[in-house]
């Protein structure tokens, strides 16, 4: 077994040299931040090579004692580190497919700091932090933001007013690519699918486009008629497709015949295997498509990540956030953001048709995540 400690700036930068020298099958002993001139952390970290990459492990990393945890064996920050057994791979689980080798990094960095964070509290001990960065660990905290997304960003800032910036660096947002000609919106019941739908058909129709909608939601009472009323209002043609045949159908005569199609997808289960494939079925149209995932920004950090979990089977190329004015906290927002590292195309703020929707912006979703009050507040 190889033992070594490496000095770097971050935790971030720390870790990435473990990974560099000693492989990703190290494991962590101990970590610790040093103070002074020229603040620095120090980990220390081992590779068993004639173990490496055998089976499940679990990491031990040691930090700060917590109170109440007097384990005998595990080493301190003053002491020499101990080898314990059942260690940890640093390496990191994929939390999504890799777009891009930015994101992976992302994803593998964040995932380091879940397990170390893990381990600690699984071994009796927890994060250590100067009183500044205390302090805005809580800041984050407060704001539903992860407890390794909040190390992360405290990683990387000494000042709470940099925050913003930081966050800001980590969202993605819609980027006009390329002619759309249909837009499929997705998502769990009653977060708001049709009433969005109908927000953008009306900026389609004020834009001066030929838009019409095809409705899939023939499962929900009162549906079809909802949507009815919008497209009349609109004075936009509706069709509803019953089936895969119907919907490539009216799917191929509107594209030829107007600028931009609205699809309205049933209300179902998504844990329904049978309604994901057949969802995943109508995806594949020589039409060019937009697919959009839409959550309730009012749920909580667990709503969210299932709610994108349920749909992940799904080519989805962009995220929208319903129900923003209904929402306290924004820190699950940021927390899905860097988890599945999708762009954000729109943010809704009330029932009004057609007004009360929005298109993303950096700015606006990092000014949102570090409030704490309400949106109406």
């Amino acid at each position: 077994m190889k033992i070594k400690k490496f000095t770097a700036r971050t935790f971030s930068e720390a870790l990435a040299l473990v990974k560099k020298e000693l492989s990703q099958d190290a494991i962590i002993l101990s970590t610790e931040e040093k103070k002074g001139l020229r603040p620095h952390v120090e980990v220390t970290a081992a590779v068993d090579y004639d173990t490496a990459g055998r089976g499940n492990l679990n990491s031990q990393v040691t930090y700060h004692r917590g109170p109440g945890k007097q384990n005998a064996g595990q080493s301190t920050l003053n002491s020499e580190p101990v080898v314990r057994p059942r260690p940890e791979r640093v390496t990191s689980y994929s939390l999504a497919p890799a777009r891009d080798d930015a994101a992976d990094d992302l994803k593998s960095e964040i995932n380091s700091l879940r397990l170390m964070i893990e381990s600690m509290k699984n071994n009796g001990y927890e994060v250590s932090l100067p009183s500044k960065k205390r302090a805005m660990m809580t800041f984050l905290r407060e704001r539903s933001i992860r407890e390794e997304f909040a190390l992360r960003l405290c990683d990387r800032t000494t000042n709470i007013d940099e925050l913003p910036l930081m966050i800001s660096a980590d969202i993605k947002i819609r980027r006009q690519a390329g002619p759309r000609k249909a837009v499929m919106l997705v998502g769990p019941t009653g977060v708001g699918k049709t009433t969005t739908l109908a927000k953008l058909a009306a900026q389609a129709v004020k834009a001066g486009k030929k838009a019409a909608i095809i409705n899939l939601d023939t499962y929900r009472i009162g549906a079809v008629e909802q949507v009815r009323i919008y497209s009349r209002i609109l004075g936009i043609p509706l069709t509803t497709a019953h089936t895969r045949e119907e919907f490539e159908s009216n799917l191929a005569k509107y594209s030829e015949s107007r600028d931009i199609v609205f699809i309205d997808t049933t209300g179902k289960n998504p844990r329904d295997e049978a309604y994901i494939e057949s969802m995943a079925g109508l995806c594949k149209t020589d039409v060019p498509l937009e697919l959009h995932l839409l959550i309730g920004a009012n749920v909580d950090d667990e709503s969210m990540i299932e709610a994108y979990r349920s749909y992940r089977k799904l080519p989805i190329d962009y995220l929208s956030f319903t129900k923003v004015d209904e929402a306290v906290r924004f820190g699950s927002l940021y927390n899905i953001l860097v988890t599945y590292q999708k762009p954000v195309a729109y943010l809704t703020t009330g029932q009004r048709v057609p007004g009360d929707i929005e298109a993303a912006t950096v700015n606006r979703l990092a000014g949102l995540i570090v409030k704490k009050e309400c949106y109406s507040c």
